[in-house]
């Protein structure tokens, strides 16, 4: 894992890839983001807007896990890479943006979460 080239994992599938992004974060966490990062790249440089929210999802994971190797060089390296290659994408940037500030996808409330509150807004008001 450590000999492939990071151009090479991106073009590895995600069936394969996320799997085992999962089982190496807590024992390998550099080779873990590697793989996360490549998920991340592989849909922003297929144009997949459809999936940027998952793409999101992979970097922050590859974020925490560069941060949890002692790689933050590594982390800078890629938010360079994806703002120099991705700077016109205007439906990924602000989100990507917000990950590299700090707010990732996994702050945001949930579609249950968000659903319940509006059903207690519409409850509230009926009364």
């Amino acid at each position: 894992m450590r000999q492939i080239r990071d151009d090479d994992l991106e073009d590895l599938s995600h069936y394969a890839t996320e799997p085992a992004a999962k089982k190496l974060e807590k024992a390998h966490p550099d080779l873990a983001a590697r793989l996360w990062r490549a998920q991340g790249l592989r849909i922003v440089n297929a144009r997949k807007s459809k999936y940027y929210d998952a793409a999101l999802s992979n970097f922050e994971r590859a974020k925490r896990c560069f941060e949890r190797a002692g790689l933050d060089d590594e982390w800078n390296k890629t938010v360079r890479q994806v703002r120099a290659d991705h700077h016109r994408k205007s439906s990924f940037m602000p989100g990507f943006e917000g990950l590299v500030e700090g707010a990732g996808p996994s702050d945001e409330p949930s579609f249950l979460d968000r659903a319940k509150a509006r059903w207690r807004t519409k409850e509230r008001s009926a009364r």
